[in-house]
């Protein structure tokens, strides 16, 4: 607000001087001058002197809530509000492209973390604006007759004639308005360093768009100001980033383009870091995703155990069948599968909770007759199952020939024939319709004692007949019938995960194909084992074959891997990428920049989305679903939190409040 200067009166001569009248404010005989006033009581109040009953007895007052507690404006490169630093950059005005299309601000707008956009327009009176653009026309006109043989002269006025015309037709015929618009660019940061950092990473944005930007270097205090909203833009800032446009490039302008993930029947997952939005995500929506599976990839400490938890119990809470299968820190879901009333399982030799291997827990291979009313096929159960459990015995000895493989396919027909059950699916169930007894491993440890050409494959099974983990291959009569179940297998010692890890996927497999309509998520922390080096094709091939079908029958598996060099150490990658491919939504949390090296041309991941992996925090990372890429940080409520948490720290605090 602009106030005429009034004339001054003449000053009398007291004992003290007077004091010295303010520009812009006018004084009453007898009247005290004001002080000056700080430039935010002048942005709130104005000119007029604000009552001060309140300030002076003390109390709080809205300026003592606006106000930042410190401000230090000594750098020419930075303004530090609150001990945090605030860059400005403002696009020039000439820095823009002559034709811009749709969202062309997006790409500032999702310049990541610590990066926001500010944009300033206003209008012009038509009138004016048309009258000036005329006069300005006809003396580019007259000034074209003078400029002789200078062509670069001549194609500028040539050029300026043409802009003014255009502009005029425009305005005239399309009833467009003529705007002056600014882009200002506040970056912020906890320390100097990664605000140098974050600039110069703009300034390289802007480059790649084809726009200019210029830092606010010894104008930071006046950019910060001008970002506020009091429309209150410093006359040089405003200068330096003016720029004309029409109602149609404005429009263009609003940045409405960035990804926002808001399902209407998703669950939360977080906050979206570019625009502070939640995110909300339904894996199961087949019209939007072309599959719900997951993959998450991420370095030890990333904060993978924590987003499977969350996952996990969000899903169980809208009513979906949850699997899990923890090869590493299993302990952590017990807390949260007991307060689901779910299943807790903790496979290892000390363990009788180990759910029979070679039980049969299907009576038809035909998942798909549920889903569509059909008669299901009649392939031999029986078949299907000898063929897992000779994979989950080349996991345990590597070296099987094709000799041997006959012989232990012999081996467990033999087995199954001694509980009255052949090829013949109808001879899995008794009169009553319910499952026969099954054999156990003993049984077939027995078998194959009994030949003196499977005597030597019998040495494979004795672990668990009369070794240390026959726990683990005893009978008992687990009920699987639970909405939440979680198998730990990190008891197991490193010679047993791989072939622990098939076990429990094993078991997995079956009650999920079993859940006929019923959505259901498998999640499988650390399924490198299965699909890495330390595997073989045949349980690779079958970890991949097995989450193709769960998105097939409407179910989602999730999968997460710490080692990229792991995930793609067996055939040249080829059942880890199969993973990946299958894998529709992709969340890479913090790894290591060789790591992020590995996926990088995987995903398709620019320079930027691999520098930024490497500097995410705990909790955080890079939400990929086909060609959309946004980071977000999980979050979890206090309740979730308290059944999740497995810190020292937090647990003697809840036990001292109790």
């Amino acid at each position: 607000m602009h106030m005429k200067k009034k004339q001054q009166k003449k000053k009398s001569s007291p004992p003290k001087a007077a004091p010295e009248k303010k520009k812009g404010v006018s004084m009453k005989d007898g009247e005290e001058a004001p002080q000056k006033q700080p430039f935010f009581k002048k942005l709130i109040f104005g000119e007029e002197k604000p009552d001060l009953t309140e300030i002076e007895s003390g109390s709080t007052t809205i300026l003592d809530i606006l106000s930042p507690t410190a401000v230090d404006t000594k750098s020419r490169d930075y303004i530090v509000v609150d001990g945090i630093f605030h860059a400005y950059l403002y696009i020039t005005g000439y820095g823009y492209s002559t034709t811009v299309g749709n969202g062309w601000l997006s790409p500032l707008v999702e310049a990541g973390e610590g990066v926001s956009l500010n944009f300033i327009i206003k209008r012009q009176p038509k009138d004016k604006t048309l009258s000036k653009i005329s006069q300005t026309t006809m003396i580019n006109r007259s000034r074209m007759r003078d400029v002789g043989d200078m062509r670069q002269d001549y194609e500028e006025l040539d050029s300026a004639i043409a802009s003014g015309l255009y502009l005029k037709d425009v305005m005239n015929r399309q009833g467009e308005d003529f705007y002056y618009m600014h882009t200002i660019i506040e970056v912020t940061a906890e320390d100097a360093e990664t605000v140098e950092q974050r600039v110069t990473a703009v300034e390289q944005l802007c480059v790649s768009v084809d726009m200019i930007a210029r830092r606010c270097d010894y104008k930071q205090e006046q950019a910060f100001l001008s970002t506020l909203p009091v429309l209150a833009l410093d006359p040089d800032v405003e200068r330096k980033s003016r720029r004309n446009a029409l109602t149609s490039g404005v429009a263009a302008s609003f940045p409405f383009a960035s990804y926002e993930l808001s399902d209407k029947n998703g669950i939360f997952l977080g906050i979206n870091m570019y625009n502070k939005t939640p995110v909300f995500l339904d894996p199961y929506d087949d019209y939007k995703y072309t599959n719900g599976n997951w993959w998450i990839g991420g370095s030890s400490g990333a904060g993978k155990t924590f987003t499977l938890l969350t996952l996990s119990g969000r899903l169980r809470q809208q009513g979906k069948r949850v699997i899990v299968i923890a090869p590493k820190k299993g302990h952590e879901f017990r807390p949260l599968c007991e307060k689901f009333g779910g299943l807790y399982l903790r496979m290892s030799p000390s363990s009788k909770d180990c759910p029979n291997l070679m039980a049969i827990r299907r009576t038809s291979l035909d998942a798909y007759a549920h889903l569509k009313n059909l008669t299901a096929r009649d392939d031999s159960v029986l078949a299907d199952k000898i063929s897992r459990l000779i994979i989950w015995f080349s996991l345990k000895k590597r070296d099987l020939s094709e000799e041997d493989k006959s012989r232990l396919d012999s081996s467990l027909v033999e087995c199954y024939r001694r509980y009255g059950i052949d090829f013949d699916n109808r001879s899995l169930t008794d009169e009553d319709g319910n499952f026969k007894e099954m054999p156990i491993l003993a049984d077939w440890y027995e078998v194959l004692q009994s030949s003196p050409e499977t005597k030597h494959l019998s040495v494979v099974l004795s672990r668990y007949v009369t070794g240390s983990a026959a726990a683990m291959g005893g009978r008992n009569n687990i009920d699987l019938d639970n909405k939440f179940i979680v198998l730990d297998i990190s008891g197991l010692s490193d010679d047993m995960i791989a072939d622990g890890t098939f076990w429990a996927t094993d078991v997995a497999y079956d009650l999920i194909m079993n859940a006929g309509t019923e959505l259901s998520a498998l999640l499988a922390d650390e399924l490198w084992s299965l699909v890495g080096a330390s595997s073989n094709p045949q349980a690779a091939g079958f970890v991949l074959e097995m989450v193709k079908t769960i998105r097939g029958l409407g179910g989602i598996a999730v999968t997460s891997t710490q080692g990229m060099q792991d995930l793609f150490g067996l055939e040249g990658g080829k059942y880890g990428k199969g993973i990946l491919d299958s894998s529709r939504i992709k969340l890479i949390m913090q790894m290591e920049e060789q790591e992020a090296r590995l996926i990088q041309d995987v995903l398709n991941l620019s320079e930027d989305e691999v520098r930024q992996i490497t500097r995410f925090r705990r909790g955080e990372g890079l939400l990929c679903i086909g060609h959309n890429h946004v980071p977000i940080a999980f979050h979890a409520s206090q309740q979730e939190y308290d059944a999740i948490t497995t810190s020292p720290t937090d647990l003697r605090g809840r036990d001292e409040s109790a």
